[in-house]
């Protein structure tokens, strides 16, 4: 029994290390992101589920490659290659978000390219969005180009 319980620990402690899968922003020139930059929670490798009436946090350590007054939120669902707006996020200051390397000191903007932040946030999985597959693209950046921008697989269940 005692090799049993070892087992599910080590199972366990497998699941809990794997890193969101992200993809780069297919017309994205900001530097591209590890898994290991990103954390979602309820997110795991494969597809990201994302349950309804829920609130999901995301932590993101990105180096912008030049300096950034304002940082603005593009965050959106696409599905089927429709991109629909994330209602109160899409186009928000995300300079309230922006911490210290290490995501312990509050630091907001302006950016230095070259230095590395933590972008930490949650928002809210609405009831009134539909059971869907869809990706979620995170981008922040300003209107000459990202700071930083990925892509999801998800779904809202």
């Amino acid at each position: 029994m005692n090799a049993l319980w070892k087992m599910v620990f080590i199972v366990c402690l497998a699941t809990l290390g794997q890193a969101t899968e992200v993809k780069q922003c297919p017309k994205s020139k900001a530097k591209k992101l590890s898994s290991d930059d990103v954390s979602l929670t309820s997110c795991t490798k494969g597809k990201c589920v994302l349950k309804r009436n829920t609130n999901v946090e995301i932590s993101m350590k990105f180096t912008p490659d030049r300096d950034f007054k304002e940082l603005n939120s593009d965050i959106n669902g696409i599905i089927l290659d429709v991109p629909l707006p994330f209602p109160g996020y899409y186009g928000t200051s995300a300079c309230p978000y922006i911490f210290d390397a290490e995501g312990k000191e509050k630091v907001g903007c302006p950016l230095k390219g070259g230095e590395t932040y933590t972008y930490k946030n949650s928002f809210k999985i609405l009831p009134v969005y539909p059971t869907v597959s869809l990706v979620v693209h995170w981008g922040l950046g300003d209107k000459s180009g990202d700071a930083v921008c990925f892509e999801i697989p998800a779904r809202i269940k």
